[in-house]
């Protein structure tokens, strides 16, 4: 029988990005522990980066989909982030908003755009994040 490999949601995301897309070296792994956010500009590209309570990376757009808010200066929520404008809250692993979604009727919830996110690793003490170059 042949084994098949699970992949994760970066790698599944790096898996999808044109070659174009180049990995860049972002931040010293120590310096952002689990729980906490940093911000960076990669290539043009404002970036948010998390260490989940669990210690997964995950990198995303900076820029808050619903009305363009900095959601470097949000926090962390349940492995989201809650912007800080109007507290929407977006699933650091997926992309997928998880707050007003559940509460809004399916037609509205049906039109709240995902957080755009990046493949990110972690090697040799370094945060890698890999962004489209144009």
């Amino acid at each position: 029988m042949r084994e098949t490999k699970t992949l994760s949601w970066s790698e599944r995301l790096a898996v999808s990005l044109p070659e174009s897309g180049r990995w860049h070296k972002v931040l010293k792994s120590e310096a952002l522990p689990p729980g906490r956010l940093a911000g960076a500009v990669i290539a043009g590209e404002k970036v948010l980066l998390a260490r989940l309570d669990d210690g997964t990376l995950a990198a995303a757009s900076a820029t808050c989909p619903h009305q363009g808010t900095d959601l470097t200066d949000g926090m962390l929520y349940f492995d989201g982030i809650d912007c800080p404008l109007h507290h929407y809250v977006y699933d650091l692993r997926t992309g997928e908003n998880r707050y007003p979604r559940n509460v809004f009727p399916a037609h509205l919830a049906a039109n709240l755009a995902p957080l755009p996110l990046y493949p990110v690793k972690e090697e040799e003490g370094w945060i890698w994040v890999r962004v489209l170059e144009s």
